[in-house]
């Protein structure tokens, strides 16, 4: 298993504050425009989840973790041209995606929280 140093998890959707009011009121009045599955693992209708931060916070005592939004991507992310949303491992020397897209279509149906943790933890052993 590698060790990873940083661990981004970024959403599909852009950051700041009319980007994300824009965002939730495409998504849940006009019920148009992409959904972020990482998203909607991470927040409910209106807040984010209790258990989301909890899960945040846990990977913080071994690992520096930053959340971020697409428009908020570190360049050498950028130049990788990972689908979003993913979580992406950083070690020394390299960046290694551990869950991808497809991953989170399939973990975003369940808007699960544990589901998601349990996932990761998996994939991370490796």
């Amino acid at each position: 298993m590698k060790k990873f140093k940083t661990i981004y998890f970024i959403y599909n959707a852009d950051g700041g504050l009319w980007n994300e009011i824009k965002y939730w009121y495409q998504k849940n009045i006009l019920k148009e425009g992409s959904a972020c599955d990482l998203c909607d693992i991470s927040h409910n209708k209106y807040f984010v989840r209790l258990e989301w931060l909890q899960f945040i916070r846990e990977l913080k005592k071994e690992y520096k973790v930053k959340v971020l939004h697409r428009n908020e991507i570190p360049k050498n992310i950028q130049e990788k041209k990972y689908a979003f949303p993913c979580v992406i491992g950083e070690t020394e020397n390299e960046l290694r995606q551990i869950i991808n897209k497809t991953a989170f279509i399939d973990l975003g149906k369940s808007t699960n929280v544990k589901e998601l943790k349990d996932y990761f933890s998996q994939v991370i052993a490796y």
